[in-house]
Parts: structure tokens; sequence; C-alpha cells
């Protein structure tokens, strides 16, 4: 539940800028937008296990359906490419993001039903190639599983926790 009505509500999620602010783990690294249509890179970068540097680039484009109050971030492939690498002790590919978000009436507050669906499949980093490939699938699928709850858990704290400032400096 978001503490406004659906218009406020999709207005405030319907800049990327503001919506990555609140994304733990993934911040906006480049912009592009083109005939009307945002297209922008979202950077993923943790530490796992405390040694291994995980580094997902994913290349989205925003689509916002004011009719429905639907905001959609789509999947693209038409930025320059991401070349994957991998050390040692990191890893660099490219992943894809998708989300939807769907703003509901309820009262004076929105339902915001969300999707969040993160892919990936970057090299394993060269010190985990003594181990089996089975256990790193293992750990690898535990360790998303994890994030994707986190960072959902985040956006949703950090935006609703941001709101009435950009309420009191937006008119809506």
């Amino acid at each position: 539940m978001f503490p406004a009505d659906r218009a406020t509500a999709f207005a405030y999620y319907s800049d990327m800028r503001r919506i990555t602010e609140h994304l733990k783990y993934i911040e906006l690294v480049e912009s592009e937008p083109e005939n009307n249509e945002q297209e922008f890179r979202l950077y993923y970068n943790t530490v796992e296990l405390g040694t291994y540097h995980i580094h997902v680039f994913c290349d989205i484009r925003m689509d916002l359906d004011d009719r429905r109050h639907v905001i959609r971030l789509e999947p693209i492939e038409s930025l320059p490419p991401i070349e994957t690498k991998v050390t040692i002790s990191s890893t660099r590919a490219r992943g894809f993001y998708k989300s939807e978000a769907e703003f509901i009436e309820a009262g004076e507050q929105t339902r915001v039903e969300y999707m969040l669906s993160m892919k990936a499949r970057p090299p394993r980093p060269k010190g985990m190639r003594f181990m089996p490939r089975a256990m790193v699938d293992k750990i690898a699928q535990n360790i998303t599983n994890h994030r994707v709850k986190e960072i959902a858990e985040a956006f949703i704290a950090n935006s609703v926790d941001a709101f009435p400032e950009w309420l009191e400096t937006t008119a809506v």
C-alpha cells in the first residue's frame, strides 16, 4: 500500500532516476532517450561471499501506460554491448531486468502490485573453478533469491520514506 491516491503514486514512480535512487545494489549508469521512449542502463554491483565481485549491466526501456496506470521496465538490446569479463575474484556480464507495477485505487491510498525479474549468467570467477559446478550453481541461486528479496524490500521502504519530501516539493 502506498500513502497517496493513484495519480500521485503513479507520478512519483514514473521517474526512472527517482526509482533507481531507491534500489539497493542497482544504479543508473547511462540514459539515452529516443523517440519518446526512455532507454536506460542499470548496473548491479555486489560483493558475494566476502570475495567475489559481481557486475551485471541490464538495459531497459521504461514504458508508462497512463490509461491503465502501469509502469513496465522491459529488457532491450539496443544500447552498446557489454563485454563479458572474468578474473580470479570478479565477473562482469550483461543481464536482463524486467518489472511491472500496476497501481490500483484503494481509497486514499494506492495498492501497488509489483513483479520483478532479474536474470544473468555471468561466468563464474576463476577463483571458483575448483568448486563443483552444482555447488556454485546452488550458492548462486540462494544468493540471487536473497538479493531479489532484499532489493524489493529496500525499494519499498526507501521509496515510501522519501515520498513526503518529494510531495512537499512537487505540484501534482
